[in-house]
């Protein structure tokens, strides 16, 4: 008669600490199968979701209704595969472009004095950047990884063809490479891109034995939070600590006569500048792996700033946990306030976007925004929802999340570039035809944000 409360008991205990360490608990997804045609041409398509049930979602167009998130502020959103593709090739080609600029600091007789400083220089076309690369591909070819030399290629045509194709008066410019102290700071690059309307912040990926070691700094860091006034709220969240200092420390970069500035004053003072500049252009941030979490976490920050035009867009590629649950609640709030949109491509088994998971201290961390998870055949578009009426998947998020059910030989090649350009066009044909606002604004998937939001600081 006592065995069977006693086994009760235990199990909701057990079932209670799991869901502090569950990822997102439960999750919306919607798997592409198979798309069907719009038959009414209404603009309603039908997707066969994970249950194997048919359910309709309305992929209005690429302006969203008044209620939205996301209001229809004239601007012309991409699809979700465009934005998920531009800003893949932004984020990979910073890891050959910032090789290519130390070997033109370092062994400028390479390219010659004229050319050497063309690759150098700032601001600087992404088409002339392009032509020096074609004229000096020998040398690249020589002293660069093979893949690194063709996802740079791969990238910059890609760029020099949309400003060909949007007409003569766009271009893309690289404006700005924050790589004065590449080997203990973080690198970064602001593009002006006049074709679609953006200013993109492009972090680099993990590099260096810097990078490395700021990765594995897996304790959290509270800062205050930008949100805190907000009710239910928490006053501080958790970052991770790496992820933290790398961009909120003193900058080395500091010109003589200047105030010494943290990373994150001198790049978002850049950004609100190049804003100005550009009145009706939106903000991307962009980056893989270690780039992902800055981008993550940059995005966050910025969307809090009223001197940014809002949303603000984070398209994380490969990217690590980034914060605590105190910090997911703050970045949900951003999206609910249409201040932040987040795409989080990540691939199945890709290993870095199952890290860290906990901290130090037991304390679990938590991912944002709508997953894009790439199989090899598939993809998955993912909301976490939240709430202790989802209690029956606890174990099963917690197991979908851990190293144990992902096992894989291949976890290098699931995190490297050409893993994720391959995973990204097996389902072009669909994501081409969604967009990441419409997902926003359906209440099946997201879920209510501000219920959702409100749930979570009360669990603080």
């Amino acid at each position: 008669m006592i065995l069977k409360p006693l086994l009760l008991l235990a199990f909701c205990t057990f079932a209670k600490v799991q869901y502090a360490f569950a990822d997102d608990v439960p999750q919306q997804v919607i798997e592409n199968i198979e798309v069907y045609e719009d038959p009414n041409g209404d603009g309603v398509s039908q997707v066969v979701i994970s249950e194997g049930d048919v359910k309709q979602y309305s992929y209005r167009t690429k302006k969203s209704h008044p209620e939205d998130p996301f209001p229809d502020d004239g601007f012309d959103w991409p699809t979700i595969y465009e934005e998920a593709d531009d800003m893949l090739d932004a984020s990979l080609l910073m890891y050959p472009i910032a090789s290519l600029r130390q070997l033109a600091k370092d062994s400028p007789e390479l390219f010659g004095e004229d050319d050497a400083k063309e690759i150098l220089k700032e601001p600087n076309t992404i088409r002339a950047i392009d032509t020096v690369i074609d004229k000096h591909a020998e040398v690249l070819r020589k002293h660069l990884e093979p893949s690194a030399y063709r996802v740079m290629n791969d990238a910059l045509d890609a760029i020099v063809d949309r400003q060909d194709a949007a007409g003569s008066k766009h271009r893309a410019t690289l404006l700005q490479v924050g790589d004065d102290n590449s080997k203990q700071e973080l690198v970064y690059a602001i593009l002006v891109d006049s074709a679609l309307q953006r200013i993109i912040v492009s972090f680099r990926g993990s590099t260096t034995t810097k990078d490395f070691i700021m990765d594995a700094q897996l304790w959290i860091q509270t800062i205050k939070n930008p949100f805190s006034e907000t009710k239910n709220q928490a006053k501080k969240l958790g970052i991770h600590n790496g992820f933290h200092d790398y961009l909120f420390y003193e900058s080395t970069s500091t010109k003589e006569g200047e105030d010494v500035q943290i990373k994150y004053e001198v790049i978002i003072n850049q950004v609100v500048e190049v804003l100005n500049n550009n009145p009706g252009f939106k903000l991307y941030v962009t980056g893989h792996s270690l780039g992902g979490a800055l981008s993550n976490l940059f995005a966050f920050m910025a969307s809090s700033r009223h001197d940014i035009p809002k949303p603000v867009t984070c398209v994380s590629v490969a990217s690590p946990y980034v914060g605590d649950r105190r910090y997911r609640a703050a970045f949900r709030l951003s999206e609910r306030k249409g201040n932040l949109r987040h795409l989080r491509v990540a691939n199945k088994k890709d290993i870095v976007t199952l890290l860290p998971f906990i901290s130090i201290k037991l304390s679990p961390y938590k991912h944002t925004g709508v997953e894009l998870k790439l199989n090899r055949d598939r993809h998955q578009l993912i909301y976490p929802k939240c709430g202790w009426r989802f209690i029956s998947n606890i174990l099963k998020r917690t197991w979908q999340n851990s190293l144990f059910s992902n096992p894989s030989l291949k976890y290098l090649t699931n995190h490297g570039c050409k893993e994720y350009n391959k995973r990204l066009d097996v389902d072009k044909e669909y994501l081409d035809t969604v967009f990441l606002n419409d997902f926003y604004a359906d209440n099946k998937f997201i879920g209510d944000l501000k219920k959702i939001s409100d749930e979570l600081g009360k669990e603080l």
